[in-house]
């Protein structure tokens, strides 16, 4: 009986491995093609492919063994490929994830190596079958608990402890130390010179992973900062000259009024641009506080949802307008970049008794909020797992419950969906002060429930523009192009 508790730990281990693969490249695809429901079902869709195909082939005649003992020894060498996956994989992705030019190729690579870990899972449950065919039905019934069962701790583990505290590479490790403890438990009677090779290909492996091998191999001279969160990958970018005045110029700056105050840089999450340290960046994000001031023209408390670097949160606390100001970020790794490349602005929002940083789920925070806002802001770049999810009328709809009479919901591009826009909020602004940058004037939409009134309302042009029923509404229930009926319902009344 204690040999049959050590095949089930080999099983429960190997579970362990195959949620840590899973997860881990489900991230790492979304890095590059975005968290859609294309690419999510993608990955799942290959894994769950990969291991029907696996356990498929695992019957194959070529496959049979003629004892325990052998279908044993073929288990523990798919553990020992497990552990070679790993490894390849974690030198070679930094290469198709920065540095190769073919989008097909790095698509073709992830799908790939998501293929591979499952085909050798589903091989493995196969295996296990056999395994346990010689003891009897009841114990071939457990294998799937026990698998399940390394899955579902896998998976708790890779999103509540693995990647928020140690970042994706904790991941990849503990896929190799428990691959390799599969190994060893599936067959503890191996050789010494066995378990020797086994032992050494273990250590090689996690000191390929821990000294980041790859780093040597592929070198990025211009990543400054890189670190997980639960909520994406957190990078700082070093821009060339070059780059910069393309940045600068599609900001809508003129080449003349170029100029770099020492190194330009790049703050992203997920590979999706969140703060350039550009002289036109920032005047966007200040011009962005002092206009929606201007608007509500009252004592204000504020809410940003996202602008982690902390310049639009400056330009908001040195208006004696503005009460309190909650800054919600989801990514505590982009405070800590902020902390490193944007200094006097992190600083004059930690000693400011107005600010509240909240490290939490921007959807999740709406949603519970008990608080009521004049001002909430909401950044063009955050998303939530399949994009659209925070331009849905339904999350419109949790704005405006934590909106006071009055307040103006101010973003920088309108979402996927005109009509929910349209729908969502009665009235619709663009600011048309020539004094302020283009981007702002064409990229940022001023929304409210009432008329704009008061000092500031000429420089803001009411959008009259209709409700098109050939674009889609996007909600949580259904997405689908409006009825006529629904168009004249929702047609502004001007």
């Amino acid at each position: 009986m204690r040999d049959v508790w050590f095949i089930f730990a080999s099983i429960f281990c190997a579970g362990i491995v195959s949620l840590l693969l899973e997860l881990s490249l489900l991230r790492e695809f979304i890095y590059i093609f975005g968290s859609t429901a294309v690419s999510n079902a993608l990955i799942i869709s290959f894994f769950l492919g990969g291991l029907a195909v696996g356990a498929y082939l695992g019957t194959e005649r070529r496959l049979l063994v003629a004892s325990e003992s052998e279908a044993r020894s073929k288990y523990a060498f798919i553990q020992f490929l497990n552990i070679l996956f790993v490894v390849v994989f974690y030198i070679s992705k930094k290469y198709f994830i920065y540095d190769c030019p073919y989008p097909y190729v790095v698509k073709l690579y992830f799908l790939g190596s998501v293929l591979a870990p499952s085909l050798l899972s589903g091989l493995g449950y196969a295996l296990s079958v056999k395994i346990m065919h010689w003891r009897g039905e009841k114990f071939i019934t457990y294998i799937y608990a026990f698998s399940t069962l390394g899955s579902v701790i896998g998976g708790l583990a890779h999103g509540l402890i693995l990647v928020p505290l140690w970042g994706m590479r904790s991941a990849y490790l503990c896929a190799v130390m428990f691959a390799g403890l599969a190994l060893y438990t599936i067959h503890p009677m191996l050789r010494r010179v066995h378990k020797a090779a086994v032992a050494l290909t273990l250590l090689l492996a996690v000191l390929v992973i821990t000294w980041n091998v790859a780093d040597a191999i592929f070198p990025s001279k211009n990543i400054l900062f890189s670190k997980d969160s639960d909520f994406g990958i957190v990078e700082v970018w070093r821009l060339s000259k070059e780059d910069a005045l393309y940045k600068h110029l599609a900001l809508g700056g003129e080449a003349n009024e170029f100029r770099v105050d020492g190194e330009a840089i790049d703050l992203k999450v997920n590979s999706t641009h969140q703060s350039f340290n550009l002289q036109i960046d920032r005047n966007i994000h200040e011009q962005w506080a002092t206009t929606s001031l201007e608007i509500v023209n009252r004592p204000a408390k504020v809410l940003l949802l996202g602008f982690g670097s902390g310049v639009t949160a400056v330009a908001f606390l040195k208006s004696p307008l503005v009460e309190r100001l909650d800054i919600v970020e989801n990514c505590a790794p982009l405070v800590e970049a902020a902390q490193m490349f944007f200094s006097p602005e992190f600083e004059y929002v930690e000693r400011s008794p107005k600010v509240r940083n909240i490290i939490d789920d921007f959807r999740g925070y709406v949603r519970f909020a008990d608080e009521k806002y004049d001002i909430i802001a909401m950044d063009h770049s955050i998303e939530d797992p399949y994009a659209i999810g925070f331009f849905t009328v339904e999350f419109f709809d949790q704005l405006k419950r934590i909106s006071k009479p009055g307040a103006v919901v101010i973003m920088l591009g309108k979402g996927l969906s005109w009509n929910t826009t349209r729908i969502s909020f009665k009235y619709l602004y663009k600011n048309i002060d020539p004094r302020i940058e283009p981007a702002l004037r064409f990229g940022c939409l001023y929304m409210s429930q009432k008329e704009f009134t008061g000092p500031a309302a000429g420089n803001y042009k009411l959008i009259t523009e209709g409700l098109r029923a050939q674009e889609d509404v996007y909600s949580d229930d259904v997405v689908r192009p409006l009825t006529e009926s629904e168009m004249t319902k929702h047609r502004p009344q001007l």
